[in-house]
């Protein structure tokens, strides 16, 4: 994602920095956002890290 216009809050996302499945939970700037993992922790994230996750990867995410 080049900019957090395209990113919705709640969608996940991979974030290929961190190589994981994220969940965003707000925008910070036109560059940056809030993800939540799976435990809870948050972290900030650039939009230019992360894409869609796939359905494989969203399948995982839940299960785990």
């Amino acid at each position: 994602m080049k900019n957090t216009q395209e990113i919705r809050n709640g969608s996940l996302y991979f974030n290929k920095a961190r190589k994981r499945v994220e969940q965003v939970r707000g925008k910070l700037s036109k560059d940056s956002v809030l993800t939540a993992q799976k435990d809870g922790s948050a972290s900030v994230a650039k939009a230019s890290d992360l894409r869609r996750a796939s359905q494989r990867e969203v399948k995982k995410f839940r299960d785990s």
